[in-house]
């Protein structure tokens, strides 16, 4: 009798306890035009042609965690950006606990670049290796620690874009050969980052962006450079957004055009206090 009762009380007690989820999750729905969103974005491009400075040029206070990458010159006189300098992987997790705390006025995170982020990610599963093997050369990365990277570079990856910011992923970019679905050879350019955690940064983003320039003519006919993003789809250059107030390729783009027609025209109304280009 007393196992049944037992039997009895468990029951009731799952019972409970399945009925205290289903309130949990039932209190978590929300009409998706009121979930306060922030813009997650990839932005990719060759060396120097702006990348930090866009990721930079929204008006909004700035942390730009520089990932060794030292590319910080272009926006040293934007008085919205604060730089945060990591010179080993080490030195990500004490800044990432200082903005998921909410005990700052940051509103927008840039990692620039998660392509510098990865190799100093490999520097420390290298030395990691050899103080587990003595044996191991040093300066040689196999497939376990590509494995072990690929790893890092994912949790790392979520976890920023999990803030409750405005994230931006800066990144260099790599043009590789890939089979197509008939059996021919493709070439695509993309962010350069190893497949797999480059597959999570680029589905874990509403846009991504590949920033270039290009030669225009003014109205007095004379030449400059332009620098223009495409964020639609392509054949050979991954991008894409899903943000129907962006076009398909932007004209002298800046994350400030960008938020305020996202969020309308009062969404990012902070006034811009970097130097206009």
């Amino acid at each position: 009798m007393s196992i049944e009762l037992s039997e009895t009380k468990s029951l009731a007690t799952t019972r409970k306890s399945k009925s205290t989820e289903i309130e949990r999750a039932i209190a978590k729905l929300k009409p998706v035009s009121e979930i306060d969103e922030y813009l997650k974005m990839v932005v990719y491009s060759r060396n120097k042609v702006g990348k930090t400075r866009f990721a930079c040029s929204s008006g909004l206070k700035t942390l730009l965690i520089d990932c060794n990458e030292k590319g910080f010159a272009s926006v040293r006189r934007f008085s919205n950006v604060t730089v945060y300098q990591m010179a080993r992987w080490e030195d990500f997790d004490p800044i990432y606990w200082y903005l998921r705390g909410g005990t700052h006025d940051f509103q927008v995170v840039v990692i620039d670049t998660v392509t510098m982020l990865a190799t100093l990610g490999m520097k420390w599963v290298l030395k990691d290796d050899v103080e587990r093997d003595f044996n191991r050369d040093p300066m040689t990365p196999d497939k376990r620690s590509w494995g072990k990277l690929g790893e890092m570079m994912k949790d790392v990856i979520i976890r920023t874009r999990n803030l409750p910011m405005h994230v931006v992923f800066t990144a260099q970019e790599k043009t590789t050969n890939s089979e197509d679905e008939e059996g021919g050879t493709i070439q695509e350019t993309h962010p350069e980052l190893s497949p797999s955690p480059r597959s999570v940064l680029l589905s874990s983003v509403g846009v991504i962006g590949r920033l270039y320039t290009r030669e225009v003519e003014n109205p007095e006919g004379k030449k400059k450079m332009e620098r223009r993003m495409l964020l639609g789809s392509h054949p050979k250059f991954v991008a894409g957004n899903r943000y129907d107030e962006l076009k398909y390729v932007e004209r002298n783009p800046t994350l400030q055009g960008f938020l305020a027609r996202i969020e309308g025209e009062n969404g990012a109304s902070a006034s811009t206090t970097q130097p206009s280009s």
